[in-house]
């Protein structure tokens, strides 16, 4: 993890501690949601599977659909079926990635998992790895930590930002709350200049997506090819 903090350092110029936030998941915030009372397991084993279902309902309804339509329909049934939650409460961790089926089945995530579900199913409905970038940000001005999903349109235009704080998709040079820290891909790391991407590293130096892809590649969840 030394390695990690050291590497960003260098490429963002950011303090230290606002990146301790941004790989230890400590600042990852988004969102109003409390704890709240769990149904009965029943009812909970019924509620999972009504949400998977509806997500693969999603992914079948979509498949034909623009781009533009299947970014509007999946950040917006995200933002419907997922509650926010700290790691801490949901996973008993500081920082734990979720797969998109683990999200699902907890029906709960925070900004990351988020971020990563849409990421996950748009690669499912046939958008392009090369387009997609999730992309760490802080929130201005408190400087708190947050994941949204980039895209970046083949046609050149500004880059778009899916957000579990808000219902629009806004192109990135409209979000002026945010402050854009660094992207990743599958590969690779990035660091921006201005809207545009430039490699500075690959994504050995991100365990927890290691980890994330190895626990996925178990699941057999969607097989996308990363």
């Amino acid at each position: 993890m030394r390695g990690v903090h050291c590497f960003l350092l260098i490429l963002l110029g950011r303090r230290r501690q606002i990146l301790a936030g941004l790989l230890l998941g400590g600042g990852l915030i988004m969102g109003t949601a409390k704890a709240m009372p769990q149904p009965p397991k029943e009812q909970r084993n019924e509620q999972v599977a009504q949400r998977i279902q509806d997500w693969q309902s999603l992914i079948t309804q979509s498949i034909h659909l623009s781009d533009a339509e299947k970014l509007k329909a999946v950040n917006a049934f995200f933002n419907a079926q997922i509650r926010y939650g700290e790691d801490q409460d949901l996973w008993g961790q500081i920082d734990y990635w979720a797969s998109p089926l683990e999200t699902l089945e907890l029906g709960a995530g925070d900004c990351e998992d988020f971020a990563l579900a849409k990421y996950f199913t748009l690669r499912l409905l046939g958008i392009s790895e090369q387009s997609l970038r999730l992309v760490y940000t802080t929130l201005a001005p408190a400087k708190q930590a947050h994941m949204v999903l980039g895209f970046w349109p083949d046609n050149g235009a500004a880059p778009l930002l899916l957000d579990n704080l808000h219902t629009q998709i806004l192109p990135i040079d409209e979000r002026l709350d945010l402050q854009m820290q660094f992207a990743f891909g599958p590969t690779h790391l990035y660091r921006f200049e201005q809207s545009s991407l430039q490699v500075a590293g690959n994504t050995e130096l991100l365990p927890h997506w290691q980890v994330l892809m190895a626990r996925m590649k178990r699941e057999d969840a969607g097989k996308i090819s990363l």
